[in-house]
């Protein structure tokens, strides 16, 4: 009989250690970019791009795409264009800045966006994406008074 119940709690350890894994490891969005090479327009303009996916199995909610350029090579964005099926805006930045923000509220599964830029020379760009889940409100934050309430 103990041998029995000792299986069975063994089991349930490892059926929760399995659901744990598959929910923060496995079923959780991948964001991931890949920057295009660069096309010349000789002694006219460089076009670059980056493709931004979700390769995860859930959709990544509230996602903020930055293209930096290096601020003492003073480049600046001569044209943007962003191309996806997703609705995505441009936030801040963009043309005659060295930056652009892009968001959106949510990036399904293998989904895919693609920006496009032109600039007056070949300059590698920092890309920054990120996602952010927000906190659920639970009861003590309710109850609690909050700055623009107090």
């Amino acid at each position: 009989m103990w041998l029995w119940l000792i299986l069975l709690v063994v089991a349930l350890a490892v059926a929760a250690g399995g659901y744990y894994y598959w929910q923060t490891r496995v079923n959780v969005p991948v964001l991931t970019h890949t920057q295009l090479l660069p096309y010349e327009v000789p002694d006219v303009i460089l076009v670059g791009g980056v493709v931004v996916e979700n390769r995860g199995r859930q959709p990544a909610p509230n996602v903020k795409i930055t293209v930096q350029f290096d601020p003492q090579a003073a480049t600046m964005i001569h044209h943007l264009t962003v191309k996806g099926q997703e609705h995505a805006i441009l936030r801040s930045g963009g043309e005659r800045h060295n930056f652009a923000t892009v968001s959106m509220k949510t990036f399904p599964a293998h989904g895919s966006l693609i920006l496009y830029w032109a600039a007056a020379r070949e300059v590698i760009p920092q890309i920054t994406i990120t996602s952010y889940q927000p906190t659920p409100d639970n009861f003590l934050a309710k109850l609690l008074p909050r700055k623009h309430n107090a």
